[in-house]
């Protein structure tokens, strides 16, 4: 599994509509994938966690209701019975954890592409969203199945859903990460620099311990030179890609560990072909569409440049609850 698509899985989508109380871990609950516009009862089979049934909820159960994904649709959720504790709640200090959890992020990645392609657009809920049952915490309050719970979930958010669902609709998201190699990037700045290159022949020429005091000059001058080529270069292709997607988030990125004296600051996480990323963006645009892989044809012709495109995916990074 890619970080990528880990990080899709982990994006905000919604939170638990309820927690279950005490006492009640192991009753009934409903793990969510996605909600959509089509029917009630409909049936994608055992391809949820753990080989559980996946299937609709919906107000409307009657399947011949509405044509899935037409705008005259009802809202529905696809979802599969759990248990009402998360996933995670129950490996807990378990050593399998990790594997495990990774499997079942594969699977949940899984049902949302199953669904896009039942549905058309859906919009993917966070890992790990679980729905539970409600008991009466008094004698005047209601006991709620983890069903009914759902349902008034959807129709508090049904507004909101509606018009996502409107605006997403034909558009995808996808993964963009620019990475630059600093050592390509150093020895351009230093070549094109007079003072630097001064100093770097000088050095050449010194005894070792005077020598040693013109690198770290050196070293230094470069690491600023670099961080100026890093804003104008993050700078200019952040607006470059902007201006042909319809929206788009900034994601985080990690600074390399053990980074030398000269890698930009503002540089992040090493790529697996040593390089160091500049930008990380989740991009929405419409499904298909090649005006991103042009930008990006023309971002990879800068010196000691490339850029990582990955997708189409389903759209995490652009719903809320």
């Amino acid at each position: 599994m890619t970080a990528e698509a880990a990080a899709k899985l982990g994006a905000p989508g919604a939170s638990p509509v309820t927690r279950p109380r005490a006492g009640t871990h192991g009753s009934d609950g409903l793990y969510v994938y996605c909600v959509a516009r089509g029917p009630g009862n409909y049936p994608f089979g055992p391809i949820g966690l753990d080989g559980a049934d996946v299937y609709t909820l919906a107000s409307v159960d009657d399947p011949v209701a509405s044509a899935p994904g037409s705008d005259s649709a009802d809202l529905c959720v696809v979802v599969q019975h759990c248990r009402a504790e998360t996933p995670a709640g129950r490996l807990a200090g378990r050593s399998e954890q990790p594997d495990t959890i990774e499997r079942w992020m594969l699977t949940h990645q899984r049902v949302v592409t199953e669904a896009t392609q039942a549905f058309g657009t859906v919009l993917p809920m966070a890992f790990n969203m679980i729905v539970a049952a409600s008991e009466g915490g008094t004698a005047l309050e209601q006991c709620h199945t983890a069903g009914e719970n759902l349902m008034a979930w959807l129709d508090e958010k049904r507004d909101r859903f509606t018009g996502l669902l409107h605006k997403l609709a034909g558009k995808a998201e996808y993964g963009v990460q620019v990475f630059w190699d600093p050592k390509v990037i150093t020895a351009a700045v230093v070549q094109r620099d007079p003072e630097l290159l001064r100093i770097r022949d000088e050095a050449r020429t010194k005894p070792k311990g005077l020598a040693y005091m013109l690198q770290q000059k050196l070293a230094k001058a470069a690491r600023a030179a670099l961080e100026a080529q890093a804003d104008r270069h993050i700078a200019c292709f952040y607006a470059q890609i902007r201006e042909c997607v319809e929206d788009i988030r900034v994601g985080p990125i990690r600074r390399a560990p053990g980074a030398s004296p000269v890698t930009c600051p503002r540089a992040g996480a090493r790529g697996s072909d040593g390089g160091q990323m500049l930008l990380n963006l989740s991009c929405l645009m419409d499904r298909g569409s090649a005006a991103l892989g042009r930008v990006l044809d023309e971002i990879q012709r800068t010196e000691g440049v490339w850029a990582r495109f990955t997708g189409p995916w389903p759209p995490y990074n652009f719903v809320s609850p």
